[in-house]
């Protein structure tokens, strides 16, 4: 389904998982993601975030029990860089 536990490493806590996401889910993301920014898109900015939006929040509630935000943060900063790069080549943004 996408999700893999995998064990704690706490002190003094043995037997414990958590819920994480697998690699080839991040990848999807990140495939879907990467479509919806490429600059050679006609799309308009607003549309272009509507569609990273139905995107990106679709994908968070799937996982939203999973131990996501610190790649979730590099993720964001991922696309923030590629919106930016679609924001400057774009004429009309």
């Amino acid at each position: 389904m996408g999700h893999a536990f995998v064990p704690t490493y706490k002190k003094g806590e043995k037997g414990k998982y958590q819920l994480v996401v697998k690699e080839s889910s991040w990848q999807s993301l990140k495939r879907k993601l990467k479509a919806a920014t490429k600059k050679i898109k006609p799309y308009s900015f607003d549309l272009r975030l509507a569609k990273i939006k139905e995107v990106y929040r679709g994908w968070v509630n799937n996982y939203r029990l999973a131990s996501i935000h610190g790649k979730l943060k590099a993720l964001d900063e991922w696309l923030r860089n590629r919106l930016r790069y679609c924001i400057w080549t774009d004429g009309d943004a």
